[in-house]
């Protein structure tokens, strides 16, 4: 074996462990809810902008902004 072939060896192993370490990581974590932060959630409903909630709730919203542009 050549000085090539050893370091393409040890890296395609490394690859592959650190592929498998990644694989591993998003397969326990996939499919989790986010923790719940109190701060900011509160911060969220203080500074959330209410005044263009009724924008969000009317059908066909979108279609306004477009015309007004």
């Amino acid at each position: 074996m050549t000085t090539f072939e050893i370091w393409l060896s040890i890296t395609s192993v490394v690859v592959a462990i650190g592929v498998s370490a990644w694989m591993r990581h998003l397969g326990n974590t996939a499919g989790r809810d986010r923790p719940v932060d109190p701060e900011r959630l509160r911060r969220f409903i203080e500074n959330a902008p209410y005044e263009d909630l009724d924008k969000v709730m009317k059908p066909g919203w979108r279609d306004d902004e477009r015309q007004k542009s």
